[in-house]
C-alpha cells in the first residue's frame, strides 16, 4: 500500500519506466514513505524466517535448517540495504547486492518453498519463483521505457508468493 502510495505522491512517476528504489532515492519527495516500508518489510521478513527457521518445528523438518534458513533470511537482509543505501547515495554497490539479495534469493526460497509446503500451492510457489527468476535477466537486458515493468516482474511475484508462504505455513500448524 505504501508503494502505491508513493507512486501516487512523485511528480510524474511512471510505472513503465521508473524502478521501484526511484521512490526511495535521495532527494525525492517519497524518499521516507519508501525506504520506511521498505526497512520495515526486511525487517519483518527476517525475523518471521528466523522465527520460522531457527525457533519453530520446520527447523525438526528441514535436514540443513542453517543452511535453507540462510535461503530465506537473505532477501530480508537485501531488502534493508536497499532501503539504508538509497539510489544517489554515496554506497551504491551496497544498493545493488541489496536488490540482488532480494530478487535473486527471493525467487529461489519460492522455488525451494515446494520441498517444505503441502498441496496444490506448492505449485504455484514454483510458477511465481520462476517468473521472479526468469524476470531478473529480462529486467537487467530491458529497455528504459519498461525497465519499471520489468521490475514489478520481479517483485510482485515473490511478495505474493509470501503472503502465499505464511498463510500455508500458518494453517498447518
Amino acid at each position: 500500500m505504501f508503494n502505491t502510495i508513493a507512486e501516487g505522491l512523485y511528480p510524474n512517476y511512471s510505472v513503465a519506466t521508473n524502478a521501484l528504489s526511484d521512490l526511495g532515492a535521495i532527494g525525492a519527495n517519497t524518499f521516507w514513505i519508501w525506504n520506511a516500508q521498505v526497512f520495515v518489510f526486511g525487517a519483518v521478513l527476517l525475523s518471521g524466517m528466523y522465527l520460522l527457521f531457527y525457533k519453530s518445528q520446520l527447523r525438526l523438518h528441514v535436514g540443513r535448517a542453517n543452511l535453507v534458513g540462510t535461503l530465506y533470511v537473505l532477501p530480508g537482509v537485501g531488502a534493508i540495504l536497499v532501503s539504508l543505501f538509497q539510489e544517489g547515495s554515496a554506497f551504491p554497490l551496497l544498493h545493488g547486492i541489496g536488490a540482488i539479495l532480494a530478487f535473486l534469493f527471493g525467487g529461489i526460497s519460492a522455488v525451494y518453498s515446494y520441498r517444505l509446503i503441502k498441496g496444490p500451492i506448492r505449485y504455484f510457489s514454483v510458477i511465481l519463483g520462476i517468473i521472479t527468476l526468469v524476470s531478473i535477466p529480462l529486467y537487467v537486458s530491458s529497455a528504459a521505457s519498461i525497465s519499471g515493468l520489468t521490475e514489478r516482474l520481479i517483485v510482485y511475484p515473490y511478495v505474493l508468493w509470501l503472503v502465499c508462504f505464511g498463510t500455508c505455513w500458518v494453517s498447518i500448524q
